[in-house]
């Protein structure tokens, strides 16, 4: 298993839990009372949508090539 592998995969569930802290935001598990209910939807669901972007774009892109 190469370094880059590795990278990937470490990205991919990092990007999985800010997905999750995401969802958790939203349902107001990590977020203080005093926010009202829109603020705290919409900040979870723009947190979600990071990770969700950040887990498709790594696993999607395609390793460098390197020529030597």
């Amino acid at each position: 298993m190469t370094v880059d592998r590795i990278v990937r995969y470490t990205v991919m569930i990092l990007a999985a839990a800010v997905a999750l802290a995401g969802i958790l935001v939203m349902a107001g598990v990590l977020i203080n009372v005093a926010i009202t209910g829109q603020v705290r939807i919409v900040m979870g669901a723009v947190i979600f949508l990071y990770g969700l972007y950040r887990f498709t774009v790594a696993y999607f892109r395609r390793p460098e090539r390197k020529d030597s």
